[in-house]
């Protein structure tokens, strides 16, 4: 049985340490028989150790917020009231964790998200969750709304288990961007702490949201568990760019050879002037429009209307011609 150090011990040793009295980096560690024994050590980082925290899915907050829009849409057009939800903080914890922080006195909607494995959960807080019985029911949504200090009961369930319902086809929207899911409302209940959806040690995503319909303001936490999300994880990790760079070379080369036949428009300016419609009304012939340039000012070649060269104008073959002087430095 080998010898556990005491406090003194432990003591001593870390002053030795500190004080470079102990060479750390060249000490072996000895066996019992007396013989040295080369060891490599391990960095552990006991403030920060990898955990559920470091979770992470590639872009889940498009598909988050293209839930929240739809969702948002779909609660106004349920009640005749301008509904609003946007994603507030989106956390990766263990379940236990979550537990903590859920006051769990809400409406819980428990989602099964074929084909991923695992389910979700859609979280109301107590305060959206007993105003929204007060409109299904006819009331006013107002964030004033008496919130009993008990759970919700089956009927109160029952009566928001549409408005609970009615966020899975947008879900299904949401993750259409990555991958086509069938999620569906299995049942509503009021206690978190009594549902067994996954070990209190599982790894979930917390995705919260605020909710807005006219004065009323509560939270929805969409909770998805790390192992139905790992599939799509995957997907990410191993989805691949359909073109490769020797299409993209066969496509560049192709363009390049058309563009030589393409037929541009070319047109060779002197001078530009403006004049009022009065003016131009009284021009007679013989009249002289001075254009402001001397005859030997070079003329802006124009490709598509954009000055491109400069050119002097002349004779070749009994035609008008242009001969191109140089390049415009940056277009003209």
């Amino acid at each position: 049985m080998e010898k556990i150090l005491s406090k003194e011990e432990i003591s001593d040793l870390l002053s030795a340490v500190r004080h470079g009295d102990v060479d750390i980096e060249s000490v072996g560690a000895e066996s019992d028989s007396g013989t040295t024994r080369s060891s490599t050590a391990a960095t552990c980082n006991l403030f920060k150790a990898d955990g559920h925290e470091g979770w992470k899915l590639k872009n889940y907050d498009l598909i988050l917020d293209s839930f929240a829009r739809n969702y948002a849409l779909s609660l106004s057009t349920r009640f005749q009231r301008a509904a609003h939800i946007k994603l507030e903080a989106m956390d990766s914890m263990s379940f236990a964790v979550l537990l903590q922080r859920l006051s769990g006195r809400g409406a819980i909607g428990v989602l099964q998200l074929e084909p991923l494995s695992g389910g979700a959960l859609l979280v109301f807080d107590e305060q959206l969750s007993f105003a929204l019985v007060e409109m299904v029911l006819g009331g006013n949504s107002d964030d004033q709304t008496q919130v009993p200090n008990r759970g919700m009961s089956a009927i109160e369930l029952n009566v928001i288990r549409d408005v609970i319902s009615s966020g899975c086809p947008e879900l299904n929207k949401g993750f259409l961007q990555l991958q086509e899911i069938k999620a569906s409302l299995v049942e509503v209940v009021s206690n978190l702490r009594l549902l067994n959806f996954v070990s209190p040690e599982v790894g979930v995503v917390a995705a919260r949201f605020k909710v807005s319909i006219d004065s009323l303001e509560g939270d929805i936490t969409l909770v998805i568990p790390h192992s139905a999300l790992e599939p799509l994880q995957k997907k990410q990790q191993t989805k691949t760019v359909p073109s490769s760079a020797v299409q993209n070379s066969k496509w560049q080369s192709l363009v390049v050879a058309e563009i030589n036949h393409m037929d541009v428009e070319i047109e060779a300016l002197l001078a530009t002037l403006s004049l009022r419609v009065r003016d131009i009304l009284n021009f007679q012939v013989g009249d002289v429009i001075d254009l402001g340039c001397k005859p030997d000012t070079p003329l802006k070649i124009m490709i598509e209307k954009r000055p491109k060269f400069l050119g002097m104008a002349g004779v070749q073959g009994g035609k008008k011609a242009i001969r191109v002087m140089g390049r415009i430095p940056n277009g003209g």
